[in-house]
């Protein structure tokens, strides 16, 4: 039998966020949210050769959705088949394997959710009256898509205390989508108004290859400097160039998982010219350094 990359990660047109620890403390001391919140989601499709395994399990929730294709999840009472529309539920501590089936390989949106109900979550969304583990099939819902969109695009944004609050606060809602999927409904999205800090914010997202200055953000919001700064703070409860190091890094965990590039590379990329600046500036958001980041999400296995 011919070698098979098996991948972790590296599929056209995934999307992933990582949560970073001072963050993930933040939520923790958060009583809007501290029960139940997402450190770490993503999107991959169609992932050809996906794959992981946990010989122990991790201290978090992992909900896989399977919206296309097939794949499996190994349990330690057995190994399931995982088709479009389904959606299950692994409880912290679980021992698991899984992955993408070779002839049809499932498109999967999943979340990792940390906070003290965490194996409550499980129950009501397993649902498991059987005893057995089983897989809940849902129906196809575009508002649950459009829900799980919104929330990966506010953390996109950056790591405000609005934001976290917002995309978490949703987290139950969309978690209700698989609970009682006949009770959900559609949810009515207003267009906001762009406001000052929306435009600032957009100017980071657009800029993260170049080095910014506070100048250059509040000419981007039309604001003076001083007074971009202070409003910035009281919608965001960040410092502009704080939040801007908030997005170089968030970008930078994508480039970590997603290319090969090297860390003076991925510093490059973010107009970062001195990597040892760079790997302090992301140790001190990440916890570790980049490059312990990217031995921490293992490599791609050659399996016979």
């Amino acid at each position: 039998m011919s070698a098979v990359t098996r991948k972790s990660r590296g599929f056209t047109g995934e999307r992933i966020i990582e949560i970073p620890k001072d963050m993930v403390d933040k939520c923790l001391q958060m009583p809007l949210i501290n029960r139940l919140f997402i450190t770490r989601m993503g999107v991959y499709p169609k992932a050809l050769y996906h794959y992981y395994q946990r010989p122990v399990g991790i201290s978090q929730v992992i909900l896989l959705y399977c919206t296309d294709g097939q794949g499996w999840i190994q349990l330690p009472g057995g190994r399931l088949t995982i088709l479009a529309g389904d959606v299950f539920a692994i409880a912290p501590g679980t021992p698991h394997s899984y992955g993408a089936d070779a002839d049809n390989p499932w498109s999967i949106c999943w979340f990792h959710f940390s906070g003290n109900q965490c194996h409550e979550a499980v129950q009501a969304i397993m649902d498991d009256r059987s005893g057995s583990p089983q897989a809940v099939r849902v129906p196809f819902s575009e508002e649950r898509t459009l829900l799980f969109n919104r929330i990966l695009d506010t953390f996109l944004k950056g790591y405000s205390t609005s934001n976290l609050l917002y995309a978490n606060l949703a987290v139950p809602f969309f978690l209700s989508s698989f609970i009682l999927p006949e009770n959900f409904q559609k949810e009515v999205v207003s267009s906001g108004i762009v406001n000052p800090t929306d435009k600032a914010i957009r100017f980071m997202q657009n800029n993260l290859s170049r080095s910014v200055t506070l100048d250059n953000i509040a000419q981007a919001a039309h604001l003076s400097t001083s007074f971009c700064s202070r409003k910035f703070k009281q919608d965001t409860g960040y410092a502009p160039i704080e939040y801007f190091n908030h997005l170089r890094i968030q970008k930078a965990c994508q480039l970590l998982h997603f290319s090969d590039l090297r860390i003076n590379e991925v510093a490059a990329q973010l107009g970062i010219d001195d990597p040892f600046y760079f790997s302090r500036l992301f140790k001190k958001q990440m916890g570790v350094s980049p490059a312990e980041y990217r031995k921490s999400e293992g490599i791609q296995r050659k399996i016979t």
